[in-house]
């Protein structure tokens, strides 16, 4: 029997999911029925009509144990229930600390304000028990406190276990970082059926025209273009704006996999698509059968929505390779499989090790990126001194424009700037800061921890000529546009310097590079590309010597040993460097390569 507020509850869900009721009302209607289907998995696995006890962290998909809590997967189970009305001792309030019964405990006393049985109080502890983490996971999400050894990394091969050959990829790519995390081996990995998604799309763009028609066909030409790969599967999205997000539905197929770096916005995506479907996570037993949620689960979907999706939404952290394993979801009538993030090797830098733990949570959680800065483009002037004067956010690089330059800096990374002297005096100011607990008086300006302050710490990178604007982009810390202002007169090179193992890149501005060239594609009837062919416009940096002076040829000498084994990347070679940055207009991005 179905009660009549299951039936009212229905209703109103069919007017906010149209595109999910019908199939979920079957479920909740006959659900034993579709416990009866048989899905091929891998060869061998299949839907079961018995659910599995929880076995294993809703945050992290790690297996829970409560024997040894110096090992992954430790959580303490609370010794008697949680009622409404009684009052813990001291144990089970350590436990409300990092456990979830604390919400047990307010579903509970939500259902007694409702009047509602005994009977209905337990199985609402059951339901939302089914979201017990780990206390690894809880102090990290809760209190940010954490280790990052307690969370390693997992290198690609790792996650490609997880992945049987033959199947569908959705290569995830934070597009506010591009092209940094982009990965040309996967989707040239003829054993994959490999689509490009680009998250964060909403960090660039200001719209949803661009994202859904003008960055696609940009990148089709970018791959072929640059890397040879001649492929029309790309999908710009931003899940946090419900960006091209049922397009993406509509597109990806049964059993498909996420597979990117960590924070690219995977379980953002996912837990999107389950809001938009009100989709859910199927189990996967040691036998390799997905199981279904019960009857009763599928039932507070018409119930109480909101707590269904929270139940059921992936873990989404700020703090990388949370995810442990592989973890599946149903959204609609497909599969959809979040994987661990991968990183390039197991021994890369940690930016937890360099950067404050409150400064690194501001740089990776999406919801905090200033919006109102990307349409407001305000900026911040910056002159070079011939002392060296540098500008910084928190100490996590330092730029240093040429003497005499004129430059205007738009930030699109938290935290406050700030300008010094030079590189030496900056990290003097904050190897005071972070040695006084916070009493310094610019300790608010300090984003770095104490392992910062050398100069040796730091890599000194010179930019490639440009002339105009572009965008410097720092792996897993966001980017900036750098704008030299008045009448082209060749000054000098820009610098860098960056903590060793940080990843640095620069590219013109993205959207007024596909805008502009968009829209030339579309006055010429398509013979205009819209990714230009005429030059580079991604480029990596070249190291130099702390003491090097000679600068222009030494970027020289390094973009011509880069460049050895891609012949066809060449240009002005037999030029004099100095001769070609007096000619920018002719010779638009000198010395610009990018090394994947």
């Amino acid at each position: 029997m179905i009660s009549i507020r299951t039936v009212i509850c229905s209703i109103v869900i069919t007017v906010k999911y149209p595109s999910w009721c019908f199939a979920r009302l079957f479920q909740v209607i006959e659900l034993p029925v579709m416990l009866k289907l048989r899905h091929a998995f891998r060869g061998v696995r299949q839907f079961s009509g018995t659910v599995i006890a929880k076995v294993k962290c809703a945050s992290c998909s790690i297996k829970l144990q409560d024997q040894d809590s110096s090992k992954p997967g430790y959580y303490t189970e609370p010794k008697k229930p949680l009622s409404p009305r009684s009052k813990p001792d001291i144990q089970n309030l350590k436990y409300l600390l990092f456990s979830q019964d604390i919400q047990i405990s307010k579903q509970a006393a939500q259902h007694d304000s409702d009047q509602t049985t005994c009977t209905n109080i337990e199985n609402a502890k059951t339901e939302v028990s089914s979201r017990v983490i780990c206390k690894r996971c809880s102090d990290a999400l809760h209190q940010n406190i954490y280790k990052s050894e307690e969370f390693p990394a997992s290198t690609l091969n790792d996650v490609l276990n997880y992945v049987p050959k033959n199947s569908y990829v959705m290569h995830v790519v934070p597009f506010a970082e591009f092209p940094l995390h982009l990965n040309p081996s996967i989707l040239k990995n003829d054993k994959l059926d490999t689509t490009l998604v680009l998250t964060k799309s909403d960090q660039l763009f200001e719209d949803k025209i661009s994202v859904s028609k003008k960055v696609p066909m940009f990148m089709k030409q970018f791959l072929k273009f640059t890397l040879r790969i001649d492929s029309n599967k790309t999908f710009a999205i931003s899940a946090m704006k419900n960006w091209n997000v049922s397009m993406f539905y509509n597109y990806f197929k049964n059993y498909t996999y996420l597979l990117g770096n960590p924070n690219a916005g995977k379980s953002t995506l996912i837990n999107s698509l389950l809001q938009k479907y009100l989709g859910y996570k199927v189990k996967i037993n040691s036998a390799g059968e997905i199981n279904l949620p019960s009857k009763e689960t599928m039932q507070e979907a018409f119930t109480n929505p909101k707590n269904f999706l929270k139940i059921q939404a992936a873990g989404v952290s700020h703090i990388p390779n949370l995810t442990r394993s592989a973890q599946a979801y149903q959204v609609g009538n497909k599969i959809l499989f979040d994987l661990p993030g991968y990183s390039t090797s197991k021994s890369e830098l940690r930016l937890e090790e360099i950067i404050d733990k409150d400064w690194l949570q501001g740089l990776r959680k999406t919801n905090l990126f200033n919006h109102r800065r990307m349409k407001q483009k305000n900026y911040e002037s910056m002159k070079g001194t011939s002392q060296g004067g540098c500008y910084t956010v928190g100490g996590i690089f330092y730029l240093v424009p040429p003497k005499g330059s004129i430059n205007q800096i738009v930030k699109y990374i938290p935290g406050p700037s700030a300008t010094f002297k030079n590189v030496e005096k900056g990290i003097e100011v904050f190897r005071s800061c972070t040695s006084s607990s916070g009493t310094h008086p610019l300790s608010q300006y300090c984003g770095i921890r104490s392992v910062l302050s050398d100069k040796d710490q730091y890599r000194r990178y010179a930019i490639p000529p440009f002339v105009g604007s572009i965008e410097i982009v720092l792996k897993d810390i966001g980017y900036f546009l750098l704008r030299t202002t008045g009448r082209y007169e060749f000054k000098g090179l820009h610098e860098i310097w960056v903590p060793r193992g940080i990843e640095v890149c620069i590219r013109e501005p993205l959207e007024k590079l596909i805008e502009s060239n968009y829209k030339r594609y579309m006055e010429t009837g398509g013979k205009e590309p819209v990714c230009p062919r005429d030059r580079p416009v991604i480029s990596s940096l070249y190291e130099i010597a702390q003491n090097e002076t000679d600068v222009l040829n030494t970027v020289k000498q390094l973009y011509l040993k880069t460049t050895e084994k891609d012949l066809s990347a060449r240009r002005f070679v037999e030029d004099d460097p100095y001769d070609v940055v007096q000619d920018p207009e002719n010779k638009k991005n000198a010395y610009w390569y990018y090394q994947w």
